[in-house]
């Protein structure tokens, strides 16, 4: 390993039991010595013991850190997340019985070893992400399967396999195997066959060999009654359009309903995050009303203790709109130990709680000026465009107030006392004493996890993105590389962060564009600004025809001599005002043609 691989100067590599490095492309264990030349390992992916040559072990390369989760496969994922969900509980006990930790393993397919060392690194970073295992390389001599041949697999799976009479994975291996002999393919094994069948394993597999019913049976969440006695045991997220009008910022031109997405505490009633924007619901607002939910209020900094509510909590029940399952979403809550879940399909009841809130919240907004009712029987011959007055900024400051001063405060018919004293005493443990929620250990890791981002290349001029550019000296490796995923935050347009390949965060700061207030340069044009550069535009054609048949004339002129008239000459001037005479926009001058003759045709006479 060159000085270079590692963080310091030259490194050196101990093999010593419990050691973990690469040997043949794969990532090993080393057990012990078997002689002065060979290695007892295990593969760390398989489990296999072998001997192998000390000139063929390696230290294992330096990666990046694990810090994003994006990158890790689905398949890598879910297993991360069973064997977190199974170490959680171990984590508070400092032993635990043999026997229990063969059963687990065995249930995760790796020995009793390797579940000891996730169990050490899981009491470290409890994230699923810590358990994700490093890549191994690709063994040597390793045969891989002819592209043609995998995706004939992939065909015969999709046609024969995923299919309502359910045929058995052995008459698709044949099925496979035929195939390739008809198409001259090298026909693959019956195992290359059965492990692509089992990567289909899951949710749609199942729906299409069992059924949609069935496989919801099979892979959805049955939560039952919900329940909740502590407050962030449950929360509910749900969107609606909110009942009033608003104003652009220049209070000219009406911009329509905004959209809210709040989140309530079931077991308190409190509203734990909100976020309100024009745009319809997406997977954006949907995580920035997360984020709003655990990390504690910005509000607070103006109006110091007027939004008291934060944590992360336990559970998320949301329903099944596509925003609710993004990748990004479900992700961000995995790797932070919340259970997102969905609601059942038609039981409605599920979410009772934040369609009672939303209600309230709606009725609240129907004392604006310019709200739009909850119906048109209601609205009758109200002019909801004439009389809005509120732009989308002071609406935020209305709701807020609202929620916190109003909603929060009064007593609540299922509660019997406010949601927010309901917050208070559900804090308290048994002395009476208030015990906080705990917050994120890394809250700009946390507010990273749940940002949108989009896909953009660095270039020299910075990272170009909202009509601004983005720069910081520390993105100066990425020119010229693989586009980055850039987060942002589109309440604050100032910043967007670059997590680089070594892990490094990199804030990038606007530099140019709308972002740092310079006007915007995408203006449509109106209809008289448009026909004044349509004039100014024809006239010059016009211009430039008369120059461009002045030249020719005097051109031809000054070529041929002989073509001057004889009785009179003319100057070059009194030939280009001539020229200039006849206007070749002019289509009077032209010409009449009749269908019984035709037009003389002009020769010249030579002499």
């Amino acid at each position: 390993m060159s000085p270079s691989d590692g963080e310091g100067a030259a490194m050196t590599l101990e093999l010593t039991p419990g050691t973990t490095c690469v040997a043949n492309g794969r990532v090993i264990q080393i057990d012990g010595a078997d002689s002065l030349t060979h290695m007892r390992v295990r593969d760390v992916a398989t489990g296999a013991v072998s001997s192998v040559a000390i000139a063929r072990i390696e230290a294992l390369p330096k990666t990046a850190a694990a810090s994003s989760f994006e990158g890790i496969p689905a398949a890598e994922w879910k297993r991360c997340c069973d064997l977190a969900k199974d170490l959680t509980p171990l984590n508070s006990r400092t032993t635990v019985a043999r026997s229990e930790l063969e059963k687990l393993a065995k249930r995760h397919g790796i020995s009793v070893r390797q579940l000891q060392r996730s169990r050490a690194t899981f009491r470290k970073d409890p994230r699923a992400s810590a358990l994700a295992r490093s890549p191994g390389g690709r063994p040597l001599g390793l045969n891989q399967l002819d592209p043609e041949v995998d995706a004939l697999i992939k065909h015969v799976i999709a046609k024969h396999y995923l299919r309502r009479e359910r045929p058995s994975k052995e008459y698709v291996v044949v099925r496979a195997r035929s195939l390739a002999r008809r198409l001259k393919l090298k026909p693959p094994s019956r195992s290359a066959v059965l492990t692509r069948i089992a990567r289909e394993d899951g949710y749609q597999a199942d729906r299409a060999r069992l059924g949609c019913k069935a496989a919801k049976q099979r892979w959805e969440a049955r939560t039952g009654k919900l329940e909740a006695e502590r407050p962030l045991d449950l929360l509910e997220i749900d969107h609606t359009p909110a009942d009033v009008l608003v104003l652009s910022d220049d209070r000219l031109t009406v911009i329509g309903r905004p959209w809210v997405t709040v989140a309530i505490d079931v077991a308190t009633r409190c509203v734990m995050g909100m976020y309100i924007s024009m745009d319809p619901p997406s997977a954006v607002s949907v995580s920035l009303c997360v984020e709003h939910t655990v990390l504690p209020k910005p509000e607070n900094e103006g109006d110091p203790g007027i939004w008291p509510m934060y944590g992360k909590p336990k559970k998320i029940l949301v329903d099944n709109g596509k925003d609710f399952r993004s990748m990004a979403l479900q992700r961000g809550c995995q790797d932070h130990g919340i259970d997102l879940a969905w609601r059942p399909v038609r039981t409605p009841h599920y979410g009772a709680h934040i369609e009672r809130l939303i209600g309230t919240l709606m009725q609240i907004a129907h004392l604006l000026p310019g709200t739009t009712f909850s119906n048109i029987r209601d609205k009758g011959d109200y002019d909801s465009a004439g009389k809005a007055r509120l732009t989308l900024d002071e609406f935020r400051q209305w709701m807020t107030q609202k929620v916190c001063r109003t909603y929060h405060t009064r007593r609540h018919s299922s509660l019997g006392v406010p949601p927010l004293v309901a917050w208070e005493r559900g804090l308290q443990d048994e002395q009476g004493q208030m015990v906080p929620p705990a917050l994120p250990a890394a809250p700009l890791k946390f507010r990273m996890d749940f940002l949108p981002y989009v896909m953009r290349p660095v270039r020299r001029t910075g990272i170009t993105f909202g009509a601004s550019r983005y720069w910081h000296p520390d993105l100066s490796p990425l020119i010229r590389q693989d586009e980055v995923m850039v987060r942002y935050d589109p309440r604050s347009p100032g910043a967007v962060w670059v997590r680089r390949p070594d892990g490094m965060l990199v804030t990038a700061p606007a530099i140019a564009g709308r972002a740092v207030g310079e006007p915007g340069s995408r203006r449509a044009l109106d209809a008289e600004a448009q026909a004044r550069m349509d004039a100014m535009t024809d006239e010059g054609f016009e211009k430039t025809d008369q120059i461009e048949a002045a030249a020719q004339a005097q051109t031809r002129q000054a070529r041929h001599p002989s073509r001057r008239p004889r009785t009179q000459r003319s100057s070059p001037r009194s030939a280009a005002a001539s020229a200039a005479a006849v206007n070749p926009t002019d289509l009077s001058a032209l010409p009449a043609k009749t269908p019984s003759a035709r037009a003389p045709i002009p020769v010249e006479e030579w002499t």
